[in-house]
């Protein structure tokens, strides 16, 4: 099973890296970004969109927010093994369909996470793709906003949250 899963991940991260350019490309084959083999466990986080019904508390409106809970669950098992020293990856260079086979599961059942757990020597000081310069790091103060998305008018009281969160941040950086 574990060799089925590794195999699509190697199909999709050639097809992936056709769709990049030049040293972009370079950079992205020599990224790691699976452990399916070395890792002593592999997990598949699933949801079951078709459990208790068409009609359930929390996805009224917000049809996927199922799927959300799912993708919160998997921070949450993240945050919690990283204070037990445990890496988690999340291994999201692979076919749906490819998983779904390799696993068993059934068309209803939509696979969320494929993780790859285990014990490292040591955590980067800096996220792997920023260190990699595949992405650079972002601002907080780009990626949050308060009661209006960034660019609409502000009034006195968002400004000085804006102004607190961005001393927070630069505070945080040193």
């Amino acid at each position: 099973m574990l060799a089925r899963v590794h195999a699509d991940f190697l199909a999709a991260h050639a097809e992936a890296a056709l769709m990049f350019e030049g040293d972009k490309r370079e950079t992205y084959r020599g990224l790691k970004l699976e452990g399916i083999l070395e890792a002593p466990l592999n997990l598949c986080v699933t949801c079951d969109r078709s459990r208790h019904g068409p009609v359930v508390v929390g996805r009224t409106h917000i049809r996927i927010m199922d799927v959300y809970s799912a993708v919160c669950a998997v921070q949450n098992l993240w945050l919690a093994a990283r204070a037990e020293n445990l890496g988690v990856g999340w291994v999201s260079i692979l076919h749906q369909n490819a998983l779904r086979a390799a696993l068993g599961i059934p068309d209803h059942i939509m696979p969320v996470a494929y993780l790859c757990l285990g014990y490292v020597s040591h955590f980067h000081e800096r996220p792997e793709l920023e260190a990699a310069g595949w992405l650079p790091r972002l601002p907080l103060e780009q990626l949050l906003h308060f009661e209006r998305w960034q660019g609409a008018p502000a009034d006195a009281a968002d400004r000085d949250l804006r102004a607190a969160v961005a001393r927070a941040a630069a505070a945080a950086r040193t």
